[in-house]
């Protein structure tokens, strides 16, 4: 029997799926864990318990978002149904009435600059969501100028009358060269011919190739009872209140060759704006290069349109200048219905059936190409940037992958940073990200299942961290957003019998959630949101065990400076099963026994080590001083046998604990 040191370095992989305890030859094996629930993976290395909430508001069922109107002033918005409700600083600061339903919120998509919010769904006008002050606020539906136009063609267009314009040529000769101009737009060269049929139908085929007129079947050009006058009528997809065609010379023999046009029926167009209660709205947006851009409607879903640079509202497209509005449809072999826009390092078009780019800078309508890049489709998430690179929710629900630049293959890729931990990705209804804060200078990514759990991925590809943990409170998450720097959750809990909703704001001074805080007293008020639950109190550092809450408050025997009471939760980190290499090959198979296990803790109190405890202070009930954190290097002694011999630190009391790090002496 021999006895052997195994160092776990850091735990910076994070919790690792089941199915990976067979791969033993990743090296991820050896920086994951098993289980790590209620922690946080850390850039340094090791696993710190997650902060714990602050109880901000009850409402019913909804959605939060954040609105950043200056680096030092923001506010997290409560969408439930036909009502959202403004906080600041967790505080309520107004009540506007919304067009939203329930159902409509969980679906709407919501893009925010300076003082104004724009939100959008298929369903309902798009709405300018504004701030004057703190408590003034506005909402409205948008006023899109000069909408784009497009011809349905069904039963729900609008009937087309054809227009009608008469041209009368006069000083002709045989071979006098002509265009057709119609709104600024010309045509092919015309050669003015000997007989009326063959310039009717020069005519025709001229004006049929225009790009402004809708092609083949709509334009017929006919002689009327006087030679050389020629009636031109547009119609279907054609028709409309036109302005007067011009005849423009080009190459004539005789200078004063002319062409004289008149109206005699103005149009009535079959397109109508793209945009209507009847037609849809568009159900994703972003702003990049100074445009707004939208995407996928019900009748439209592959299409995306720009409006003009510097003005948002304004889709003009005109004359197709560098400017101007711009409408384009994905070029693919299948409907590929828009689900995000976002904007990175180019517009970057997310869709049902694939991922696609658009590589040109500055956009404009004559260079514009969307370029499909991958095909993995995405799920109708809005993404979040984190590491330069674009992290988007798989069309299935099973992955989260990141949308990265490759400088070798002058394309994007995409790459899953959820395959080491698929078991903690279930169809993920949201994400939002934080990217450092006073407390720590980690980027998280927050990802709310639809089963109401939710997982914590922390990336910094620059220290090789690439973690996700695990989430768990009383209660499920409907929905989250970062506000200040700080995670704000929108949970459904179960309180005396009854389902209610709670927002709550993430607190690096509290370890227990839906919590409530007084000073200089024995009575922690502010609990008549968990009337009837059993909580968690901690006086000055030091656990003073559970109470029920009665009257909205509880009462501890003693006076302290700070109380804090919660609904606890369990942090539990396990580590991999053993697989030590010895000479004769590694003994994963065979039993082994954890002789003795040395925890790099920092900070710590009240832990937990396969069920024994660490020793230290950490009752309150009858010691009045606070209890010390423990840093540094704490070694104890274990028993058992086991093929596996894992090794769990957990606790049962809502203290603070950081493990950096074990060490373990192993008997093989």
């Amino acid at each position: 029997m021999a006895r052997v040191w195994q160092v776990q370095t850091s735990f910076n992989r994070g919790e690792l799926d089941p199915r990976l305890v067979g791969r033993k030859d990743l090296q991820a094996y050896y920086s994951g864990a098993r289980v790590a629930q209620n922690v946080v993976t850390l850039i340094q290395g090791g696993l710190r318990r997650r902060n714990g909430t602050k109880f901000l508001y009850s409402d019913t069922d909804g959605r939060i978002f954040n609105f950043s109107f200056s680096t030092s002033v923001n506010y997290a918005l409560l969408f439930t149904n036909l009502q959202i409700r403004v906080f600041k600083n967790g505080v309520s600061q107004a009540t506007i009435v919304s067009p939203y339903t329930l159902a409509q919120v969980k679906q709407i998509d919501y893009i925010q600059s300076a003082d104004t919010a724009l939100i959008f769904h298929p369903d309902v006008q798009s709405q300018e969501l504004s701030r004057t002050s703190d408590i003034a606020w506005a909402i409205g539906g948008i006023t899109f100028v000069n909408q784009p136009q497009y011809d349905f063609n069904d039963t729900d267009s609008p009937p087309p009358t054809s227009a009608v314009q008469r041209i009368t040529f006069g000083n002709y000769r045989e071979g006098d060269r002509y265009k057709v101009s119609l709104e600024g737009v010309l045509s092919d060269e015309i050669a003015f011919a000997g007989d009326d049929a063959t310039n009717s139908d020069n005519i025709r085929v001229a004006m049929t190739d225009m790009i402004n007129t809708a092609g083949e079947g709509t334009i017929t050009v006919a002689n009327t009872t006087s030679p050389n006058v020629f009636s031109v009528t547009l119609s279907g997809g054609s028709a409309k209140d036109w302005d007067l065609l011009t005849v423009v010379p080009t190459n004539t023999a005789d200078a004063q060759f002319q062409g004289l046009v008149t109206e005699l029926t103005a149009g009535v167009s079959r397109a109508e704006d793209v945009w209507s209660t009847a037609r849809g709205w568009p159900s994703v947006a972003t702003f990049h290069e100074a445009r707004l851009w939208l995407g996928g409607t019900n009748f439209r879903p592959a299409t995306i349109w720009g409006s003009k640079v510097n003005f948002f509202f304004d889709f003009k497209a005109g004359k197709a200048r560098d400017d101007e509005g711009i409408d384009v449809t994905l070029d693919t072999d299948q409907v590929n219905a828009v689900t995000a826009l976002f904007s990175n390092r180019t517009l970057q078009v997310f869709t049902s059936g694939g991922e696609f780019s658009v590589g040109t800078s500055p956009i404009t309508p004559a260079n514009i190409a969307v370029l499909p890049q991958t095909n993995y489709g995405t799920k109708r998430v809005r993404p979040v940037t984190v590491d330069g690179l674009t992290l988007f929710i798989q069309r299935t629900g099973k992955s989260i992958r990141n949308f990265f630049f490759s400088d070798d293959s002058k394309s994007y890729d995409s790459a899953s940073v959820s395959v080491l931990a698929s078991h903690l990705v279930a169809n993920p209804t949201a994400m939002a990200v934080s990217r450092g804060t006073s407390e720590v200078d980690a980027n998280y990514v927050y990802i709310v299942n639809d089963d109401g759990t939710m997982v914590v991925y922390n990336s910094m590809i620059s220290e090789d961290v690439q973690g996700f943990t695990r989430w768990v409170t009383d209660g499920l998450q409907q929905s989250i957003a970062v506000v200040d720097d700080l995670l704000y959750t929108y949970t459904k809990r179960t309180i005396n019998g009854a389902d209610v909703y709670f927002l709550e704001s993430e607190d690096p001074t509290l370890t227990t959630d839906a919590s409530a805080t007084a000073s200089s007293t024995n009575t922690l008020t502010g609990l008549a949101h968990l009337n009837g639950a059993t909580i968690d109190v901690i006086a000055d550092g030091a656990y003073m065990g559970e109470f029920v809450v009665s009257g909205g408050q509880v009462i501890i025997n003693r006076q302290a400076t700070l109380i804090t009471g919660g609904l606890n939760f369990t942090p539990i980190i396990e580590s991999m099963p053993l697989n030590i290499p010895l000479q004769n090959g590694p003994n994963a198979a065979l039993p082994k026994r954890i002789v003795r296990a040395g925890i790099e803790l920092f900070e710590s109190n009240g832990a937990l080590v396969n069920g024994q405890r660490i020793a230290d202070k950490t009752m309150g009930v009858d010691v009045f001083s606070s209890p010390s954190p423990k840093t540094g290097l704490e070694s104890m002694f274990l028993q058992g046998w086991s093929v596996e011999a894992t090794l769990t630190i957990t606790q049962d009391e809502p203290v603070p604990l950081t493990v950096l790090a074990a060490y373990l002496e192993v008997s093989v």
